[in-house]
Parts: structure tokens; C-alpha cells; sequence
């Protein structure tokens, strides 16, 4: 399975299971209230 994320776009290519694996595990990093909308958002950097 392959991702890719910019700031702008995101791509899972894989079989349904090794994408609702990578949802699941992303959804543990970032929070049960996090949307996939939300991790195409580009993070502030602070200089």
C-alpha cells in the first residue's frame, strides 16, 4: 500500500483493508475528532 501526502492533497492507493488500517492508525496519532480534511491542512510554523 503507498500514501502521499502534500500540504494540499492526499492519496491512499491499496485494498480496502490496508486502507481502513492506515485510517485507523492516523486516526490514533491525530485524535478521534480528526477528519481527513484536517490532515491536508498545512501545519503553521512558528519562526
Amino acid at each position: 500500500m503507498k500514501s502521499y501526502r502534500t500540504e494540499t492533497t492526499l492519496h491512499i492507493v491499496g485494498k480496502a483493508w490496508q486502507i481502513q488500517a492506515l485510517l485507523r492508525q492516523w486516526q490514533k496519532e491525530y485524535g478521534p475528532t480528526a477528519t481527513i480534511a484536517s490532515l491536508t491542512v498545512p501545519k503553521k510554523v512558528q519562526i
